[in-house]
Formats: structure tokens, sequence, C-alpha cells
């Protein structure tokens, strides 16, 4: 990734879409070529499936304990609820780095588990107790992602755009096995056993870490550029206040015996180095809103993806599970592999998208909104065909959508406030989510299923006239001609 303050360089754009062009035509190798992006994936998608495991076996215990809808919403609510601390961890990554962020989320994640499941073998099943533990797990996982998240570029410099489009498709393959894994082990282990199955899936990115695949121990990005220090005004070494002193560690310049400084000589010099280091003001997290206000590709996307968020989030899918089971009257099982050719779909239009060597946001972002809304009206037809095309091609065009998003994040926003920016963007698309559920069900309620698909893909195509108007943010900037020759002719 090119440093945050070279404009031309990260794909920084001007409120007129100057700088889209030289971003967009980059290209960049497959992350899959690299072998320190294996390991890190594949500790990554171990840590997928435990959360899969836990997402899926969670409600269905919860169901199973206290026989209430209630409780269930509950701990589904801790998910967006721990999302208010996303703009704080993104200051946090910013600030003073990724790497405390990971260790500690991820160890956070386990000692909630290990929490949640000593009360349900010790009884103890209250539901606020769960809730509890559902919001520190919750939480810790946040941690977790954003730290990695934001580490991706750092990591993985020659490709990071690439590298977080294929950690998002290889999210979207895990979570599949999800349901897959709860049907085969439940006979066998049952809900608890899958809740321990869950806890050392959280240990295996730690051990990634201690191979040595974690991001760089680095500075954290000023927003202030620093000017280069001028070769032709050294002062002299006896008096260059900034030359660091001799290493008590690295033995002595005369030749003499090595001797180990005290803690409190270590811990000193750490704390002089800090507050050198601490000349730019204090991270906020305004500084996030402002990148996301600068460049109008980010604005653009944020838009659009809270509007599909509170139209086509967790309320329409529930929606579609409901018109499966009591519409066409399908069976439990007959509902449950039509969802899972759903999720297919939508990996292999996130697969599409993150595997193409260069990103034009725009194309795949409209084509895939486009395809969302197509499905959402087709879905009004009492065809069961043409119904199930509907469900997959819309999938396919959420999928795409969520590669192109997640993937133009790493690409336009500076390094120096990703985390900070990506922290507001979640909370803002998380707080959209929660509109999802309320909204879908109180029109369902009103108009009837088949009408609400109507709706739905209606107020989805406002997503691609908020696209079309603001396509000058993304449009080429044409390069300079060279002036016409002047010539003697009339």
């Amino acid at each position: 990734m090119t440093d945050a303050g070279t404009a031309e360089e990260a794909g920084s754009v001007t409120p007129d879409g100057a700088g889209a062009h030289a971003a967009d035509e980059s290209v960049e190798p497959n992350p899959l070529a690299d072998r320190r992006f294996l390991v890190f994936a594949a500790g990554n998608a171990a840590n997928n499936v435990g959360e899969a495991l836990y997402a899926t076996a969670l409600p269905l215990l919860a169901y199973q304990l206290t026989d209430s809808l209630v409780v269930m919403a509950w701990l589904a609510a801790a998910v967006p609820v721990s999302d208010l601390f996303a703009p704080a961890l993104g200051a946090w990554a910013d600030r003073r780095g990724v790497r405390g962020l990971i260790v500690q989320g991820l160890l956070a994640q386990a000692g909630a588990a290990l929490a949640m499941n000593l009360l349900l073998l010790g009884g103890h099943s209250a539901p606020w107790l769960l809730f509890l533990c559902a919001v520190v797990l919750e939480t810790g996982g946040l941690a977790y992602r954003t730290g990695w998240m934001t580490g991706v570029p750092a990591q993985f410099p020659d490709c990071p755009v690439r590298a977080r489009g294929t950690l998002n498709s290889l999210f979207l393959a895990t979570t599949l096995a999800g349901p897959l894994l709860v049907a085969a082990l439940l006979p066998w282990v049952g809900y608890q056993g899958l809740l321990w199955l869950n806890l050392p899936t959280f240990f295996a990115p730690l051990v990634v870490w201690a191979v040595g695949v974690r991001p760089a121990r680095s500075a954290p990005a000023s927003p202030h550029k620093t000017a280069p220090a001028s070769p032709h005004k050294t002062a002299p070494a006896s008096l260059d206040k900034t030359a660091p002193a001799p290493s008590h560690e690295g033995g002595r310049t005369d030749g003499g015996p090595r001797r180990t400084a005290p803690r409190w000589v270590k811990r000193r010099a750490a704390g002089a180095q800090a507050r050198a280091g601490a000349e730019a003001p204090p991270s906020r997290i305004r500084d996030g809103w402002d990148a996301i206000r600068q460049d109008k590709r980010i604005s653009v996307m944020l838009v659009a993806d809270m509007v599909l968020s509170a139209v086509c989030g967790t309320g329409l899918t529930s929606l579609i599970v409901y018109h499966l089971r009591h519409g066409w009257a399908l069976s439990g099982q007959q509902a449950g592999l039509a969802i899972a050719g759903m999720n297919v779909a939508s990996l292999v239009g996130n697969l599409l998208v993150s595997q193409r060597r260069r990103l034009r946001p725009w194309t795949p972002m409209t084509l895939g909104v486009a395809a969302r809304s197509v499905a959402l009206i087709l879905m009004i037809v009492p065809v069961w065909p043409v119904f199930m095309f509907a469900v997959v091609l819309g999938a396919l065009g959420q999928g795409a959508v969520m590669a192109t998003v997640v993937m133009a994040r790493v690409r336009y926003l500076p390094p120096g406030v990703l985390g900070r920016a990506s922290g507001l963007i979640w909370l803002l698309t998380g707080g959209a989510a929660l509109l999802s559920p309320v909204f879908v069900s109180a029109l369902d309620d009103v108009v009837g299923t088949p009408p609400t698909f109507l709706v739905l893909g209606i107020a989805t195509t406002t997503v691609l006239l908020h696209l079309r108007l603001t396509r000058a943010a993304w449009r080429p900037v044409p390069r300079p001609q060279e002036p016409a020759r002047r010539t003697n002719e009339p």
C-alpha cells in the first residue's frame, strides 16, 4: 500500500472525480501465490468455521433451553450492540497499531466462549448471563476483525486489494460449512458439544501469529507529513541531540564486555522514544469521517451500502425462508437446500469480483445492484423455477456488491485512517441493517409477501439511480495533451 500522504498513489479523488483513473487501472498479483498469505488465510478460515458453528448452534440451543423467541432475538442483538465499539477500535488500530487488537481480541473471544460453556455445563442458563457472554465474545471478534482487516495493506503490500477480496470470499466459503457441520455433528455431540468445538478455533490465528505471519510492528501513521531531512544540514555528532544513545544491550563501543540494561532503563528509553514520536495530534474518530466525505467514491458506496443493508439485509433472508415454507410449502430440508443454493450463488458473485486482476468498482457495483433489483421483482411471479432463478440471481448480485465494497475501502481509503473510517462504516451499515427486519416484517403484515418483494425491488432501484447520478465520481480524468502547434496557414 502506498503512503497516506501521496494522493496520486493512494488513489485519492477530488470532488470532480480526479484521480479515479490511475487507481482503477492498477493491476495486482494473485495473493494465493504468496505462501505467507496462504498460512494467514488458513488460520483465518479455521476461525471462520468456528464462528459459523457458534452462530448456528447458539440460537438453536437458546430456543431449546428457554423456548423463547425473545431470548433468541436478544442473543442475535449482540452483533449490532458490539458494532457500537467499532469507531473506538478503529481509532485504536490507527493510533497504536493492530497487533494488540488481534491478540487481545482473540483472547477475549476465547475467555467469553469458555465462560459461556462452563455456565451451560453447570446448568446456569440465565438469559442475561448468556447475553453478557455473547456481547463480550462479539466485541472480541470485532477487535480481531478490525485488527487484521486494517493490517492487510501493510501485511501484503503487493496485493492489498485482492488480498482483502480473497479473504472476504474465503469468509463466505467457510460460513457455508457452519450449517453443514451442525447437521452432521449435532446427533453426536449436541448443541453444547458444538460450542466446545468452537473454542479451539480461536487459537488458530494465534498459531499463525506464533509462526511469524503477522503485521509488521510499525509506528502509527501520522496525518501530517514530515519534511525529509536535508543532506546539507547535518549537525556534528557531538552537537546532535537527536542521536541515539549508546545501546546497553549491544555492548560497549570500546570493545568491552556486553551488559544488559535494567528494566527501568529500558522502560524509560521506550517512554522517551514514544514522547519523541508523539509530535502528531492524537487520532480523532472525526479524521475517519473526513476521509469518507473527501473521497466521493467511498461516500457514494456508503450510501448505497446503507440502503442495501436496510432493504436487502437479514429481513429479506427471513422473508425468503418464510415464503419457501409457507408460500411454496417446502419442507425444512428442501428450504435448507434452497438457502444453500442462495449462499453458493453469493460466493460465486463474490469470487467473480475478488479474483479479477483489476478492480473497477462502478461496473460490478451497478451490475450487482441491478441483478438484486430485477431478482426481487421476479419473485412475485408465481412460478417455482422463476422464483428460484430470482433467488440465485439476487444472491449472485449481492455477493458481487459485497466484494466490491470491501475491496474499494482498501483501495481508496488512506492507510492512516483505514481503521477509523472502517469502524464508522460498520457502525452506519450495522445501524441500517437493524432496520431491515423491522421494515420487512411490518411491510409484509400490511401488503403480504409477494407485494413486499415488489416494494423492495422498487426501493433497490433507487440505488441504481444514486449510482447513475454520481457517475462523475468514477469518471476517468483525460490525460493532458500537448498544445496544438501554430502554423502559418490561415
